[in-house]
């Protein structure tokens, strides 16, 4: 879709919660409710009595709104994604319009999702701590973008759409067309927020590993950062899988050698006993070479670029050496992060 699809891959979006890790997660309480304490407040005068173990701290309400802002992020990925599976069939116009010789059917590849989180992010969104301009964010998207969710969930849930000459497709369509642009007013700035905020926070984390010589989380950690560091440089590009001949290869190079570096760091961490026993780790290959696929993946990238060919994507997959397959591999990574180190 021409005014929000000059995005780049969806999947290159994707957070993690790859800092606090160990905090555990309350369902947000809602502000308005006068049973709930200010998780702010405090008690004034000796002594001071036990504190309520069910009252977050602000520490802990800090990163419960962070992991539910990742939650939302990926979230509104999903919902780019769709947009853009939309207008592969449909006409980017205000009338519905079915695109000809797409040898598509309508609905294809448009997911629905559940608005229980974007609920959530919603009551986040007025309590403290203030996340700035993105509680602001959350604010202004959250009617259309929960109008484009529901729309999207009733589309994948139908299949009977030719029947009545589309006209359950023509009631979607005019929610869908209405609420697209309120939604990307706010959702891409939200974005790169939370995108920012993420970077800051893995940074801090990371510094913080290596401070107490936790080399294994460290370094599976890092090389999760360098992956996202190369899908940073491709987008600050501009380039896709369309254009991939046209990438830049000078800085992919170096983070290339680092991942490479990393990777070796990580496997010797992790063939180090003590440092298992450290770490609280039993498996010697928790990632059982994925990142060996990761530095791969960038390999054949680099290849694919060097050998000025542009990629066949006529197939349904992503092929070997598209910024796609890069980005999946990664996105594998982030998930086994996810369940070998969080708790």
């Amino acid at each position: 879709m021409k005014r929000c699809l000059a995005l780049f891959l969806t999947a290159l979006m994707l957070l993690t919660l790859l800092t606090g890790c160990g905090s555990k997660e309350r369902a947000p309480a809602s502000s308005s409710d006068p049973d709930t304490p200010d998780a702010s407040s405090t008690l004034a005068g000796p002594p001071s009595p036990p504190r309520d173990e069910s009252v977050p701290t602000d520490e802990e309400m800090e990163q419960i709104k962070y992991n539910y802002y990742v939650q939302l992020n990926n979230d509104i990925v999903e919902v780019l994604d769709s947009l853009e599976s939309y207008f592969m069939v449909v006409a980017d116009d205000p009338e519905f319009s079915l695109l000809p010789d797409t040898g598509l059917t309508y609905g294809f590849r448009v997911y629905g999702q559940n608005t229980d989180v974007l609920d959530d992010c919603l009551v986040l969104a007025e309590m403290e701590p203030s996340f700035g301009a993105m509680d602001e964010q959350v604010l202004a998207m959250g009617e259309p973008l929960h109008a484009l969710m529901e729309t999207f969930s009733a589309i994948s849930r139908s299949s009977d759409y030719a029947n009545n000459q589309y006209q359950k497709a023509k009631e979607y369509h005019a929610v869908i067309y209405e609420n697209i642009d309120p939604f990307l007013a706010s959702a891409l700035d939200f974005l790169d927020g939370i995108a920012e905020m993420g970077d800051a926070r893995v940074a801090a984390e990371e510094a913080k590993m290596l401070e107490e010589g936790e080399l294994i989380v460290y370094n599976a950690s890092h090389a999760i950062t360098i992956g996202k560091q190369v899908l940073d440089e491709i987008a600050a590009q501009g380039i896709t899988d369309e254009t991939i001949t046209q990438l830049d290869l000078t800085e992919l190079r170096a983070l290339y050698d680092e991942l490479v570096f990393t990777v070796a760091d990580f496997d010797a961490a992790t063939a180090d006993n003590d440092q298992l026993i450290k770490e609280s780790l039993s498996n010697s290959r928790p990632f059982d070479g994925l990142y060996d696929s990761l530095i791969q993946a960038l390999e054949w990238m680099i290849r694919q670029v060097e050998s000025g060919r542009p990629l066949d994507l006529s197939g349904s997959g992503a092929p070997l050496g598209s910024i796609e397959h890069f980005a999946y591999v990664l996105s594998q990574c982030i998930d086994r992060y996810n369940s070998v180190f969080a708790e």
